[in-house]
């Protein structure tokens, strides 16, 4: 039997919901559940959720603003959560000069996710990094904190699904596991859209 160690879990929430909508349409994901299911096999010492806001400005419709509040709202219940952080970074807006079009883009949330787990790492207050994500921009993270002596176990997407994660991630984390496994454990009850 493993003897269980210290963790701390890290939620790109950006990530895992587009694996959601991706992989699993319909279904809204339970962060309590998850975060239980994928530290089970560890204490947990706490949790950091990373998002962003939607995007909002004077042009915005009453549906925009109404998804604004509600996830304002989202994120302030999650804070009431044992344990856990809420980070919040930024949506900015980039036009395409050529068709006009607008893409939006999260800013800060990797080096949010990067400052937080060093820092957990640095003060030796964990042993177990779980980063849920596919983002290759966390490669250089990733590598410090094994550098500095812990295990990082990921969960991502399915390899064969419309949101795999970074293959580099991948094979530099110690563990790997896909939200596929548990899906049916952390979704909400009584949930489909």
């Amino acid at each position: 039997m493993q003897i269980p160690t210290d963790c701390a879990v890290f939620l790109d929430a950006g990530y895992i919901e587009y694996v959601i909508r991706q992989d699993f349409p319909g279904i809204q994901i339970d962060y309590v559940k998850l975060v239980s299911e994928i530290s089970k096999e560890h204490i947990l010492f706490r949790s950091f959720y990373y998002n962003c806001l939607p995007y909002l400005d004077v042009h915005s419709s009453d549906s925009e603003k109404s998804l604004y509040e509600g996830k304002i709202n989202f994120f302030e219940a999650l804070k009431f959560l044992p344990r856990f952080e809420v980070r919040l970074g930024e949506l900015s807006r980039f036009e395409d000069h050529d068709t006009g079009a607008f893409s939006f883009h999260q800013k800060r949330v990797d080096s949010l996710i990067t400052v937080d787990m060093l820092e957990v790492a640095l003060r030796h207050q964990v042993k177990t990094i779980i980063l849920a994500t596919g983002d290759s921009d966390l490669i250089p993270a990733v590598k410090a904190i094994k550098r500095a002596g812990l295990i990082c176990i990921l969960w991502h997407g399915s390899l064969k699904g419309k949101a795999p994660p970074s293959r580099e991630l991948f094979q530099i984390c110690d563990e790997r596991f896909e939200f596929e496994s548990i899906i049916d454990k952390i979704q909400k009850q009584n949930y489909r859209s």
